[in-house]
């Protein structure tokens, strides 16, 4: 695997007992964790764009991975979903018109810098389209720096756990 310094959490990290000085492969499986941390979080997301408020109102199916591993050291923070998420919009103004459908976020991880999804509404229409659109880009950014937040939560966890390992 290639690693992008970019974006992929790096940090000093602390073993279990048996691995000595962290320097050996150590592996953590978070993926409950990061599966309820998103799911709690992707269901706030709300833009508004031009004329549109949209929001996330469930997180239909999320499956994937997370992990912290250690080596050397070294933490490292990863994780790969996928993801089905419903959507309504509603006209700022006028309030009568409004959308709803799913989006369906194709693979994303911590070294994304977009996400690739799909798109549909449930009517057609020209506003429909108009929210499509602003789905396509404004959405898709606030859900991915939402979704890049995970790395942070892993690390608090990690810490904590550890902490209180420590402490008992």
């Amino acid at each position: 695997m290639v690693e992008s310094s970019k974006n992929v959490s790096h940090n000093t990290g602390m073993g279990s007992t048996w691995n000595a000085n962290s320097w050996h492969w150590e592996e953590r499986n978070y993926s409950g964790f990061a599966t309820t941390f998103l799911k709690d979080i992707l269901c706030k997301v709300e833009v508004t764009v031009g004329d549109a408020v949209i929001c996330i109102y469930e997180v239909k199916t999320l499956t994937g991975s997370a992990n912290v591993t250690i080596r050397k050291g070294k933490q490292l923070f990863m994780f790969e979903f996928e993801s089905e998420l419903y959507f309504k919009a509603k006209h700022i103004s006028d309030g009568v018109q409004e959308c709803s459908g799913k989006i369906k976020l194709f693979e994303f991880n911590q070294e994304d810098d977009e996400l690739n999804g799909e798109v549909t509404c449930e009517k057609p229409g020209t506003w429909c389209d108009n929210v499509r659109r602003a789905i396509r880009k404004e959405v898709m950014a606030a859900l991915l720096v939402e979704i890049m937040k995970l790395p942070a939560a892993m690390k608090a966890r990690d810490v904590d756990e550890n902490k209180l390992k420590a402490d008992k």
